[in-house]
């Protein structure tokens, strides 16, 4: 099942984009097979800005997402971004959730977005490994001198 590997806001995501819960009893089981996506009807048009990793995208079938990152969709149910800056002329009426690809919304107006029913979430500590090997490698550098030794090395 596609949910169990999914982070939990991946999960939360996935599950806004599915059509009206009324048309069907709910259900914790977000998976998205082949199989069930059949029962989906239409695609669901998702927006992204700033490069997303194709390996978290692959995770979102071709038969039930549309992933554009090539033009602007003017009928996206999603949007999908980084560092973007983020402007409400760019968020179309057919948007049911705003995802921040790692930690912080500061990039998003979420006040307008709450204002227009539009619910923003991101994905903290997704990038907890990048910064601890950054973290180990300062840490490396400095207690080595590596920093100083490639100084003195130039000035010669």
């Amino acid at each position: 099942m596609l949910s169990k590997h999914l982070p939990t806001t991946s999960r939360h995501f996935v599950r806004l984009l599915r059509p009206s819960l009324q048309t069907r009893p709910f259900s914790f089981d977000l998976a998205l097979d082949h199989k069930q996506a059949d029962n989906v009807p239409g695609t669901f048009h998702v927006q992204t800005y700033n490069a997303i990793s194709p390996i978290g995208l692959s995770k979102y079938p071709a038969s039930t997402y549309e992933i554009v990152t090539d033009r602007v969709c003017p009928t996206a149910h999603a949007i999908m971004l980084r560092s973007h800056k983020l402007k409400e002329s760019e968020v179309p009426h057919t948007t049911r959730c705003i995802a921040r690809c790692g930690a912080g919304t500061n990039n998003i107006p979420v006040s307008r977005m709450t204002e227009l029913g539009i619910p923003v979430f991101n994905t903290p500590g997704a990038n907890a490994n990048a910064v601890k090997e950054l973290v180990l490698c300062g840490l490396l550098l400095g207690s080595r001198k590596i920093v100083q030794g490639i100084g003195a090395m130039r000035e010669l």
